[in-house]
């Protein structure tokens, strides 16, 4: 991940509002110095034990220390200064070392001269990443596979098999002891408590939705309603488990949720908000962070993006996302649905630590309004895809279907929770090459769909493999066991192991999806030469199965499929 340069972010002219309004704007601050002129220090209990653990296992290591002096609180002493002149602070990002708080035009000088203030800048705007509401067709041609079991799955089947989402689901692979977390708009209608449509009510009622924020903040000139349930309908892709209406492929996951937006004004008012909403749930320990907002232009006379500022260090979102990923948090969002001209994407898709997800249709083909690449840099986007396009989901009526890279980047969320379900020491990277090295344009990627169309199911193995491997060194040159034969088998797989020199001992295992192991092929010394091993596999269900071939602590993995005898 590059270094993020915050004076880039910083260079913005500065909107000057009228005498008689005010606006909000960015208070960015020199550094977080107290009244005895010392840098203020984490709390010890601003992070969860989660946070914690997550940030060991899947952080940057090397960035501990900006870790520390980003995670330091705003300076009370600054604070306390800014109050005396009238200024109110909304809301606080540590991170960034900035406040928000609205402003008028004299206001926005005096506050641009004092000595601790580095810059001043309107707020932008976030927009959630949705076509605007036409009619569709309430049929969707079928493509639906074998594997596919309407009864259960519902009008979702399609949507779960354009991913190949289905097989891991029916072992079990569900996002299970996994934390993910929301932000979007409200999660039901207006008058209800979040998550309680029929689709996602079980994460309620058994206790995983740990808590439903809201951030948004409103602008008392343009109140909002609180009507708009995009977030709700976001949740249903991803989590959302109604046996023969709709499922997710993360439905077993642990929720949070944050309400960043105020539909539907394109106003000055909401990206603190989601700054502080990342903030927030990067320090309650949230494995993955999924968004279907995304910023570029906003209502007139506010502060808007433009191309040149997707190089994945400008746009705020970008670097909230980007920086969530140095401390473990594996970030998705939808790519925007801008298309079909090229460099169509919005913030924060544009980030280079960010998995950002293109829209496809029920026959896998890219649909025109998804957002293309590339980035201000050059930087392939979006990175991989999903159906987009007449998604089956959770609506204020019950069910319906809607169009979005919003509703295809939470799918993908659902998908990365079943990663880290089978393989928890996963980082960003790591994940991302997961869903990218199985997808369906993984040796030749474009600006459309990315790396292509997940692969669900192969990429949950490859997180199996990298389980079995990651910690240890690969089994010697002078030894190795070539793939069975044939593969997929029914009853019986043949392995060979060859030896260039004789091995004291060595051992051949078969593990199933969730990494237990199943079968031992051999256990015991190795000579010079083949040994040939036939595996009967009949004990075992038909599946997809990882074998392992360990000596000294080193290992050889692949991967093994027995089909129906």
């Amino acid at each position: 991940m590059r270094k993020v340069a915050l004076t880039l972010i910083l260079l913005s002219s500065v909107h000057v509002a009228t005498a008689q309004e005010k606006t909000k704007y960015w208070i960015f601050l020199t550094d977080k110095l107290d009244a005895a002129s010392k840098h203020t220090l984490v709390e010890s209990e601003y992070l969860t034990e989660a946070a914690v653990t997550r940030r060991a296992l899947r952080g940057e290591p090397n960035l501990t220390t900006k870790f520390a002096r980003q995670d330091a609180p705003i300076s009370h002493t600054y604070e306390a200064d800014l109050a005396t002149m009238g200024v109110t602070v909304s809301q606080r990002s540590r991170w960034l070392n900035a406040v928000t708080a609205w402003l008028s035009a004299e206001e926005i000088n005096q506050v641009a001269a004092l000595p601790y203030v580095r810059d001043v800048r309107p707020v932008a705007h976030l927009r959630p990443s949705v076509v605007p509401t036409t009619p569709v067709s309430a049929v969707i041609a079928k493509r639906t596979s074998s594997q596919c079991p309407s009864a259960v799955y519902g009008s979702s089947c399609e949507q779960l098999d354009v991913v190949n989402a289905i097989p891991p689901i029916e072992r079990g692979i569900n996002g299970q002891g996994v934390t993910l977390g929301f932000l979007d708009t409200n999660y039901s209608p207006p008058g209800e408590r979040p998550f309680s449509h029929p689709s996602l009510s079980h994460i309620r009622d058994s206790g995983r939705l740990i808590e439903a924020r809201d951030f948004s903040e409103r602008d008392p000139t343009q109140p909002c309603n609180g009507t708009n349930t995009h977030g709700m309908s976001v949740a249903s892709v991803a989590v959302g488990f109604h046996t023969g209406e709709l499922i997710g492929p993360g439905y077993g996951a642990t929720i949070y949720s944050a309400k960043t937006e105020c539909a539907p004004y394109e106003r000055n008012i909401e990206e603190d908000n989601f700054m502080a909403a990342v903030e927030w749930m990067e320090s309650e320990g949230v494995d993955v962070m999924t968004s279907s907002l995304g910023y570029l232009g906003f209502d007139t006379g506010q502060h808007s993006y433009t191309t040149s500022d997707l190089d994945g260090d400008t746009g705020l979102t970008t670097i909230a996302f980007d920086w969530a990923a140095q401390r473990g948090v594996i970030t998705v969002t939808s790519a925007g649905n801008a298309g079909p001209g090229a460099s169509s994407l919005g913030t924060p898709a544009d980030g280079d630590s960010v998995i950002s997800v293109g829209a496809v249709d029920s026959f896998g083909d890219l649909v025109d309004f998804s957002s293309r690449g590339p980035t201000a840099d050059g930087r392939t986007k979006p990175d991989v895809s999903a159906q987009g396009a007449l998604v089956f989901l959770g609506t204020r009526n019950g069910y319906g279907r809607s169009n979005g890279t919003s509703f295809s980047a939470p799918m993908v969320a659902g998908i990365v929770t079943q990663i880290l379900q089978v393989n928890p020491e996963l980082g960003p990277r790591e994940v991302w090459h997961a869903l990218t090295s199985t997808a369906s344009r993984s040796s030749n990627p474009n600006n459309g769909l990315g790396w292509g169309i997940v692969d669900a199911d192969a990429a949950i193995m490859v997180a199996i493999a990298l389980n079995r491997s990651d910690q240890t060194a690969p089994v010697p040159s002078n030894l190795s066991v070539l793939p069975p034969y044939p593969n997929p088998f029914k009853s019986t797989a043949h392995f060979s192991i060859e030896a260039s020199e004789p091995v004291l001992h060595a051992r051949l295992a078969i593990f199933d999806v969730l990494g237990r192991e199943v079968a031992t092929v051999y256990e015991g010394p190795i000579s010079t030469g083949t040994m040939p091993i036939a595996f009967d596999g009949t004990h075992l269900p038909p599946g997809i199965y990882a074998y392992s071939l360990e000596v000294n602590g080193r290992v050889q993995s692949g991967m093994m499929t027995r089909l129906h005898h």
